[in-house]
C-alpha cells in the first residue's frame, strides 16, 4: 500500500514559518532542517533559535538548509520559543524539536484544519524513529496511547467546564502549529514551564489551557506525524515522569493562586483525577506504566517549584 500523496496547501505554506529550536545538536539538527527542504520550497519560513553556547557550528548548518538564525542566551525551552514567534513573520507558527524529522506530508496534514477561521492551534503525533529497546517503547507508547484515531477538535465552554486542563494536556511543542493571532490574544510561553527550567516542563499545557478558556480551538491531527528519536536510558523515563508530576501540580497552583474564581472548578479536577474510576481497564497495548515515585516526589514538589520560580518571569 503506498502511502497517499498530498498536495501542497499553497497559501497556507507561503503564510507559514517553522520554529526549531536547538541546543548543540548539529547532526540532528542537520537531518531536522534536511526534512523541511521540501516545504521550504513550497514557501515555508525556517528559523533556527540557537538556544546554545556555539553559535558558529549552528549558523553553518542553518546557512547549508537556507534557515534564518535567531540567539537566545537565556535559557530555557520557553524563551527560546517565544524568540521564535518573534523573529518569525507566518501568519500560522509551527514547531518541531531538533532531534526530530518530519514525514513528509507532516506540513499539509499540520496545516489542513487552518482553513477553518476558528481554529487556533493544531497538534500533530510523535512516532518513535526506533523502537528497538524497552525505554524505547515506553516512549512510543506514551505519545501514541492517547491519540484520537481520526482528527478531533477540542473546545471548551466556560460555563460547562472553566478549567480544561485535561484537554490543554494533549499538546507538545515537538510538533504543533498556532495561529499568530492567538498569541496575540493570551501571550507566548509562561517561561517559567519549560524544559531547562526549575520546573521542566507543562509550558505548552499552559498556553493551551489559556487559549480554551479564551475560547480558542485546538484540533488534534494524529496524521500530522514526526519522527522522534526517543531516550533510551531509564533514568529518561524516571526524569520525565518527575517533571511530568511537577508541572501539572504548578500549573494548578498557578492558577489556584492567581485566578480565585477558578478555585472550585480546580478542586473537581484535582477531585476527578484522584478518585478511582469506574471503568474498563483500557487494552494492554495502551496502557503505560508511569514511575509511580518520581512521578508523586514531582507532584509533591511543584508548587514549591512555581513559588521559587516566580521571580524568572
Amino acid at each position: 500500500m503506498t502511502e497517499e500523496k498530498l498536495e501542497m496547501p499553497g497559501e497556507l505554506l507561503k503564510k507559514t514559518s517553522v520554529i526549531v529550536c536547538t541546543v548543540d545538536r548539529f547532526q540532528a539538527l542537520d537531518r531536522c532542517l534536511a526534512s523541511l527542504r521540501p516545504f521550504q520550497a513550497a514557501g515555508v519560513e525556517v528559523v533556527v533559535v540557537d538556544n546554545g553556547p556555539h553559535h558558529t557550528a549552528v549558523q553553518e548548518i542553518a546557512r547549508r538548509h537556507e534557515a534564518r538564525v535567531a540567539l537566545e542566551s537565556r535559557s530555557g525551552a520557553g524563551n527560546a520559543g517565544n524568540t521564535g514567534i518573534h523573529a518569525s513573520r507566518g501568519k500560522f507558527v509551527a514547531f518541531i524539536d531538533d532531534d526530530a524529522h518530519a514525514d513528509r506530508n507532516w506540513m499539509p496534514r499540520l496545516l489542513a484544519p487552518f482553513a477553518e477561521p476558528q481554529v487556533d492551534a493544531v497538534v500533530g503525533s510523535i512516532w518513535a524513529e526506533v523502537v528497538d529497546d524497552a525505554v524505547s517503547q515506553f516512549f512510543d507508547r506514551l505519545y501514541l496511547a492517547p491519540l484520537p484515531k481520526s482528527r478531533l477538535v477540542l473546545s471548551a465552554a466556560r460555563d460547562e467546564d472553566p478549567f480544561p486542563l485535561r484537554a490543554a494536556m494533549s499538546g507538545t511543542r515537538s510538533n504543533m502549529a498556532i495561529r499568530r493571532e492567538a498569541f496575540e490574544r493570551v501571550g507566548g510561553f509562561d517561561v517559567r514551564f519549560a524544559r531547562g527550567r526549575r520546573i521542566g516542563g507543562g509550558g505548552e499545557a499552559e498556553f493551551l489551557l489559556r487559549l480554551l478558556r479564551g475560547g480558542g480551538e485546538i484540533v488534534v491531527e494524529p496524521e500530522a506525524r514526526i519522527f522522534h528519536r526517543h531516550p533510551t536510558e531509564w533514568r529518561a523515563v524516571r526524569r520525565w515522569a518527575f517533571h511530568s508530576g511537577c508541572a501539572h501540580t504548578a500549573i494548578l497552583t498557578k492558577y489556584f493562586l492567581q485566578e480565585p474564581s477558578l478555585r472550585t472548578a480546580i478542586f473537581r479536577y484535582v477531585a476527578s483525577r484522584v478518585v478511582r474510576r469506574k471503568e474498563p481497564a483500557p487494552p494492554l497495548s495502551s496502557r503505560v506504566r508511569i514511575p509511580r515515585l518520581p512521578f508523586l516526589i514531582g507532584s509533591l514538589y511543584g508548587p514549591l517549584a512555581f513559588l521559587l520560580s516566580s521571580g524568572d518571569e
